[in-house]
């Protein structure tokens, strides 16, 4: 009996030393940074609460820095050979990685609705024009969709949790007109279109043989159009813009800005009430019916107003949310301090 009872001990003991001793070697920076070279996960570059940011985290930052389009830190990677083209870029994202990484932790007991986080994962996948696309950039940032909802479901509650913590402070009505008087370029608006189209898909990574007939198609249905069938019911059995089918392919008032230039330049062309010919974009072919037009414009103050106070209040809440960030990588266990050691 007593030589159970001992056993007994010498294990639980055992057992404990092993958690703590497991506990002990999360924290450790060279077993870290040992674990994350033997899993193909680079060297370790922050620790922090537990979790840890490795040279694959930030190669997958920089790559979706680059399929977003943001050109301002996207050039700076860890190259195999330990050196780097522009490091100073490769420490301010590792900063915010570290940060999010911090703001994650802390933000564990945030609560987000499903509906929300559905709304976001949309968003994200409505910045592709297809599925296959969508894949595509999936894949490159070695993400999978149960991965993705994941990560996302995090950053919703670490932006949640600063939001309660950062309190932006409202511009007077003094300085928004300041603002507007210092600065009328930017209360311009250009000229804006109307439009509905009937769109069939074709990009880039469409076969030939579809694009072809996908081009047989357009060129049939506008040759009803200009025979005289409704544009808006060819719209609804044809388009395969789901977005605005159901509505006739109406697209809204738009700008330059936000359309292909491609698009943009047949609409320039039309006369309120006409329709254009088969029209070729990146994203496949459309027929456009200009349904209104309104000329470049100076938007009085009066108009301006709430939108300059609401950019005040929304420039002073990053700032708040920057300085934020900036106490939680101090809160960091580890920040590698030079990226050429590697």
């Amino acid at each position: 009996m007593r030589r159970r009872t001992l056993r007994l001990v010498m294990v639980l003991v055992a057992c404990g030393a092993g958690i703590i001793c497991g506990r002990a070697a999360l924290h450790s920076v060279p077993t870290r940074d040992a674990i994350g070279v033997v899993f193909g996960r680079g060297h370790l570059l922050a620790l922090g609460c537990g979790g840890g940011v490795y040279e694959v985290d930030l190669e997958r930052a920089h790559a979706e820095r680059r399929d977003a389009g943001d050109n301002t830190l996207a050039t700076g990677r860890v190259r195999p050979n330990g050196g780097q083209d522009r490091p100073s870029q490769d420490h301010q994202l590792l900063e915010r990685l570290v940060a999010a990484l911090m703001a994650e932790s802390v933000a564990a007991d945030e609560q987000i609705s499903q509906g929300k986080l559905g709304r976001e994962l949309d968003l994200l996948r409505c910045q592709f024009p297809d599925e296959l696309s969508w894949s595509a950039a999936l894949r490159r940032s070695h993400l999978m969709r149960w991965r993705l909802r994941r990560a996302l479901a995090a950053q919703l509650r670490a932006h949640q949790w600063l939001l309660r913590h950062v309190t932006p402070t409202n511009a007077t009505a003094a300085e928004c007109r300041d603002f507007y008087n210092t600065h009328p370029g930017r209360f311009l608006q250009p000229s804006r279109y109307r439009a509905s189209h009937l769109f069939l898909s074709a990009p880039p990574e469409t076969p030939p043989e579809v694009v072809d007939l996908k081009q047989k198609m357009i060129a049939s249905l506008w040759e009803r159009v200009h025979k005289g069938e409704d544009f808006f019911e060819l719209v609804a059995a044809n388009s395969e813009d789901e977005a605005t089918k159901a509505r006739g392919g109406d697209l809204g008032f738009f700008s330059e800005s936000r359309m292909p230039p491609d698009f943009f330049a047949a609409v320039r062309k039309l006369r309120v009430g006409e329709i254009s010919q088969p029209v070729r974009t990146r994203l496949g072919f459309h027929i456009i019916h200009l349904t209104d037009a309104k000329p470049a414009r100076q938007i009085n103050f009066e108009e301006a107003q709430a939108e300059i106070a609401l950019a005040f209040a929304n420039a002073n809440l990053a700032a708040g949310m920057r300085s934020m960030s900036r106490q939680l990588v101090e809160r960091a266990e580890f920040l590698r301090a030079s990226l050429q050691s590697l």
